[in-house]
């Protein structure tokens, strides 16, 4: 079944829904229609009796007696094609034919008086008249006329449904077999009923999510590959001015070490951002207090705020989540890093508070902000809105897709408000611990 097409499925369906409509109409009809055809005959049958008692008392009447009467009554029951007796007390006084099969009867009166009874049985034996039969044979054949036009109207009826609905299913198909072969470009045109016109814009809609993520992911690597090269190509040219002697050997290792020290923050960025994308594997959740986190975080970025022309500011209250307290720390941390980056003057302020069933960290800096058409970037791996400036700090776009990634696996979100020129705000919520759970879970560990 499973191998069959739609149409052929839809052929199948039809048709055993028409044998089954014939089927029950049949039955129903051979249920309903034969005890009435029954009882109608024997009715026929009892009202031919009554009439035939009728004859009879008129007939002896005028006959004076059965033996005279014989002859007469067995003309009449061969008019309307009977065998009948004629029983007076005890005795039978008249026979017209043996009887044979279905039978009635009916009372004999004479005057007022009833002598005996009357009995008949129609001249074939059988119950009904050939008209009757026919009757029956009738039926059976509109039975199966009606049969053979529903199956036909079946398989004309699922041709046409079949149609129509595998017309907008090819479509679906197609473009589907399209984005397979890489067109993902393709989109469908959403006609016909509503569900595949709903289907359709999901298609569309996933079309338009792979373009955007090979766009994303031929970018990354783009990106990264300009990020290796970056370092790797400085270390070739002083190896090679080394080799050379073009330039001191003590202040041409310095910059090589520096340079070394750049590719691996790079690499260590890239392994917190794989370990990020599987944390469901790495975390070890338990009642962490969030503010104690965040004074944590605060308590070792104050050197470098020192002297910055930037103040930290911490508003903490207490409040548990469910958490790995080393991957909350990588979430500040990176949130406080990514504000100080590009904050010149003002102030980056930590914030931990509840806010009904969550725990809200936000982290806010009086920076430069974010442009409107470049915040649904943000979270993007090694996306930067101005990549100069950010080559100049150290960054290399990852810190905040580690953060987005921690958050998730926290069953948390994380949302950002920014103006440009005015600064951002990061808000990160996170399921907060029931109060009844807080006294035990803040125990002194």
């Amino acid at each position: 079944m499973n191998r069959l097409g739609l149409r052929a499925r839809l052929a199948l369906a039809l048709i055993a829904i028409a044998l089954v409509a014939i089927g029950v109409a049949t039955v129903l009809g051979d249920v309903g229609l034969k005890p009435r055809l029954e009882r109608s005959a024997h009715s026929r049958l009892e009202r031919s009796a009554s009439h035939f008692a009728e004859v009879a008392s008129v007939v002896y009447a005028e006959a004076g007696n059965w033996p005279r009467a014989r002859p007469t009554l067995r003309h009449l029951a061969a008019l309307d094609d009977l065998h009948a007796e004629v029983q007076v007390g005890q005795r039978t006084v008249v026979v017209t034919d043996p009887l044979r099969g279905v039978r009635a009867e009916a009372p004999l009166m004479v005057g007022s008086q009833r002598v005996g009874r009357v009995i008949i049985s129609p001249a074939s034996g059988a119950l009904y008249t050939p008209e009757e039969q026919q009757l029956r044979r009738s039926l059976d054949r509109l039975h199966l006329i009606s049969g053979a036009l529903a199956i036909a109207a079946a398989l004309v009826i699922a041709t046409l449904l079949a149609q129509t609905l595998t017309r907008p299913l090819r479509r679906l198909r197609d473009t589907a077999e399209r984005m397979e072969r890489g067109e993902l470009d393709a989109r469908v045109d959403s006609t016909g009923s509503a569900e595949f016109v709903a289907l359709g814009r999901a298609l569309n809609r996933l079309a338009e999510t792979l373009e955007h993520e090979e766009e994303i992911r031929k970018a990354n690597a783009a990106d990264l590959a300009h990020e290796l090269r970056t370092p790797v190509n400085a270390l070739l040219t002083r190896i090679e001015a080394a080799q050379d002697g073009v330039l001191p050997e003590t202040n041409n290792l310095e910059a090589m070490h520096s340079e070394a020290l750049r590719l691996t923050r790079l690499l260590d960025d890239l392994a917190r951002l794989a370990d990020a994308e599987r944390p469901g594997m790495l975390l070890e959740k338990r009642p962490v207090d969030l503010a104690e986190v965040a004074q944590t975080v605060a308590s070792s970025f104050e050197p470098r705020f020192d002297g910055s022309g930037v103040a930290l500011a911490v508003d903490t209250e207490p409040v548990l989540v469910a958490g790995d307290q080393g991957r909350l720390e990588q979430i500040v941390t990176n949130l406080v890093a990514n504000a100080q980056r590009y904050t010149d003057s003002g102030e980056v302020r930590l914030t931990v508070r509840r806010e009904g069933p969550v725990a809200v960290l936000e982290v806010a800096d009086t920076g430069v902000g974010i442009a409107a058409d470049d915040l649904r970037h943000i979270f993007t791996r090694f996306w930067r809105g101005d990549r100069s400036r950010s080559r100049a700090t150290g960054g290399a776009g990852i810190g905040l897709s580690i953060v987005r990634e921690l958050v998730r696996a926290h069953d948390g979100r994380v949302d950002v408000d920014s103006t440009l020129g005015q600064g951002s705000r990061f808000r990160v919520t996170l399921p907060a611990l029931t109060p009844a759970a807080q006294p035990h879970a803040a125990a002194p560990r």
